[in-house]
Parts: C-alpha cells; structure tokens; sequence
C-alpha cells in the first residue's frame, strides 16, 4: 500500500505541478519570498519553490504524513504538521499555497481561514481543488462507472469529502476579501496508461477493497475496472480542477 501511494502521489506531481508552478509564477514569485505549502505530498511542487526563492528565501513543506515527501533541499525545511491542529505563523507568508487538501478535510472554510491569517498583509494564497460533476455526469463504460460513483459519491457520504469544493472557491475567496483574485480551471481526457489516468486508477486499487468488504463491489467488478482503465483505448472526463488565487489586502 505505501508503495502503491507514493506511485499515485508521484504521478499526480507529474501531471498537477506544471500549472501549479505556472498560477505561482503569475502572482509573482521572486527570491527571498517566504512560501508555506500545506499538504505537500511528494514533496515535489515544495522542491521548485525551494529553487524559486534562493538562498535568502523560505519554504516550509507540510503535510500529516511525510512517508512519501522528498528530503528537504536548500532553502525547504520539512514539517509533518495538521493544518487544523497545530500552529502556525500568521501574517508571515509572502505566498500560502494548498493543492487537494481543503476538499479533504471536513472543517474547509476554517482551513481557508488559517491559510489566509499564515499570509502577510499583500501575500498571496492560491488553493487548488477538484469539483467532480464532469466525472459524475460523464457516461462511463462498467465496470469502471459503477466504481468510479462509489468512489466519488460514495467516499463523500462517509469521509465527509466535499466532491465539489472547487466550484466554491472563488465565491470563499470574495467572501474573506481577497483581492486580485482570479481563476483557472481545467479538464483533460485521462487515458489508460497514462499520468493524467494512472493517478485514479491507483486510488481505486487502494481504496476499492473496501467497498468489496462492505458488499458494494464484487472482486469482478473492481479487478475489471482497473484493467479497463489502464487499456491504451480507455478515455474518460477528468474532475474540473479549479485554481484560486487571491492577494491578502494590506490596509
């Protein structure tokens, strides 16, 4: 199971961290910023921002597990750290950035509330999550369509996954008085065999047995799905990933 997690987080980098890296670049990152990037994953997007900011800059990578982030290079110090439990600096952040965590964690609008007091007066925060409706609304072939609603909907209801906290973004984001805000969304076609797929497809080997436990999948039905999504010919709509980004206002 680590193993299987640090391939699906090895691949989303690969697929996610180059329109990061270009929402980033466009609020302006320079050397000697002072960037926190909360549930960092692999580590990967922290490694750039690192190398972005220099020697006189500071980046602090966190993220409850640190099983699968890289070790900490130049200017990146490394923290295992619950953005809802534990403390952090406020006011200090020329830049706060969080990818696929706030739709995560069930206490969202507080969590955007600590992102924006880590972030000094005219310091940017960008958040970047998921809202699933072209996945739900998309035809899919079965077995994988059945998997993918109990995947989706289902891990929803019992997790307290907010499915479409992307769409609500921008609209969190005025409501906090951000300014200079601005958006970006995106879909793509995630094809068998590929980064853009082979990221949801790991997530289903690791999170499907359950629903096989629970009587809701038969062992057919899971093993079937995720043949059929790692086929060359497979295609299906990804989730609409959102960016928001937004300037704290220094008066």
């Amino acid at each position: 199971m680590v193993a299987m997690e640090q391939r699906r987080l090895e691949a989303l980098a690969r697929l996610r961290d180059p329109r990061s890296m270009s929402v980033i670049d466009g609020v302006g990152i320079a050397r000697g910023w002072r960037c926190l990037e909360v549930g960092a994953g692999a580590g990967t997007l922290s490694r750039w921002l690192a190398s972005r900011v220099g020697a006189t800059g500071e980046v602090l990578s966190t993220d409850i597990d640190l099983r699968f982030h890289l070790p900490a290079e130049g200017a990146m110090e490394v923290r295992k750290h619950d953005l809802m439990n534990d403390p952090l600096s406020e006011g200090h952040y020329d830049l706060v950035h969080a990818r696929a965590v706030l739709q995560h964690i069930p206490d969202r609008e507080e969590a955007l509330d600590r992102l924006r007091a880590a972030a000094r007066p005219g310091g940017w925060v960008v958040v970047e999550d998921s809202d699933w409706s072209p996945v739900e609304h998309s035809e899919l072939p079965e077995p994988m369509g059945t998997v993918t609603r109990l995947m989706t909907l289902g891990t929803a209801t019992q997790r307290q996954w907010d499915p479409y906290f992307g769409r609500r973004l921008l609209r969190e984001f005025e409501t906090r008085g951000f300014v200079e805000m601005g958006l970006d969304g995106r879909v793509w076609a995630m094809s068998g065999g590929r980064d853009n797929c082979e990221w949801w497809v790991l997530a289903v080997e690791h999170s499907g047995p359950r629903f096989v436990e629970a009587g809701l999948l038969t062992p057919e039905q899971l093993e079937g799905a995720i043949a059929q999504a790692r086929e060359p010919g497979f295609r299906m709509i990804s989730p609409l990933s959102v960016a928001v980004w937004g300037r704290v206002p220094t008066e």
